[in-house]
């Protein structure tokens, strides 16, 4: 159940410099939201200076200071590093949270079901891991959960897509120097782009929506037949594929960063492969 919108006017993006960090940013902003940002090696330019922190993951004593200032209704757990800092780090966000209100969003991952892989999974399909990024990500679910209740709201993500990420990059670097492409007839994935990501993010956020979200699309889809398809939107007619099948045990597909969700999302929030071809083959070769 959808309930009544709530403004949260003034948040904090832990890990901002990063593709969700700055795609956040710029959602979050643009509807009226006061966002401050931390990060660790890379400063994002584009954010007002006193806007944005160095905060490594293992400055956890500095943190107390910081939240105390900003005082935010919001906060985005959107980190990376060393997997022992971040879970330090995360947890004195969500005592902080949990003492003085708002609220946290945890940027989870499709890893979580890594060590199942013969169906797409729901939000109440128990996680099971085999990587240790899976592990760790599920380990801060619970964690997180125990603290916080539903003052939290973990969002599962997929692999990411935009006209500048490293997929697409090598893509065309590929098609431009003639080198045949390989694609996976077996392998079925979901995605989503860092901008539809950001604006699902921002959409919970303002319903307060607690719980446990798939941000991805609402499809599955081969990756040969993405590919395919995104290569031929792009303009290219004569291209080499060489056709690949991943082995595997137990079934006959391989559903990898396959992300299905149970909840209603206004169409404008909603995305397809189709679409997302689309949003790609908008980008200039």
């Amino acid at each position: 159940m959808i309930k009544e919108s709530v403004e949260m006017t003034k948040g904090i993006i832990f890990g901002i410099s990063g593709t969700i960090g700055k795609a956040l940013h710029q959602a979050l902003s643009t509807r009226g939201s006061e966002i401050y940002g931390t990060y660790n090696n890379n400063h994002p330019g584009n954010i007002a200076s006193d806007r944005v922190i160095h905060l490594p993951v293992d400055k956890v004593e500095l943190l107390g200071d910081l939240l105390g200032e900003i005082q935010p209704d919001f906060v985005i757990m959107a980190l990376r590093g060393d997997f022992d800092k971040q879970l330090e780090f995360h947890v004195q966000v969500a005592n902080y949270i949990s003492d003085n209100g708002g609220r946290m969003v945890f940027c989870s991952t499709s890893n979580v079901f890594d060590a199942v892989t013969d169906a797409p999974h729901f939000e109440d399909d128990q996680p099971k891991a085999i990587s240790d990024y899976g592990q760790y990500k599920i380990e801060c679910e619970r964690i997180l959960t125990d603290i916080l209740g539903s003052q939290l709201t973990i969002v599962r993500i997929p692999a990411i897509y935009g006209h500048e990420s490293p997929r697409i990059k090598t893509l065309r670097e590929d098609l431009a120097n003639d080198k045949a492409i390989q694609i996976y007839t077996n392998l079925y994935s979901t995605t989503n782009t860092d901008k539809m990501l950001s604006k699902q993010i921002a959409y919970l956020i303002k319903q307060q929506q607690a719980g446990i979200y798939h941000l991805a699309t609402n499809d599955v889809m081969s990756h040969s037949e993405f590919t395919r398809k995104l290569v031929l939107n792009w303009g290219y007619s004569d291209v080499q594929f060489e056709e690949r099948e991943i082995e595997t045990d137990s079934s006959s597909h391989i559903y990898d960063n396959s992300l299905l969700t149970r909840h209603e999302y206004p169409t404008d929030l909603q995305l397809s492969h189709e679409q997302l071809i689309k949003f790609l083959a908008n980008s200039k070769k």
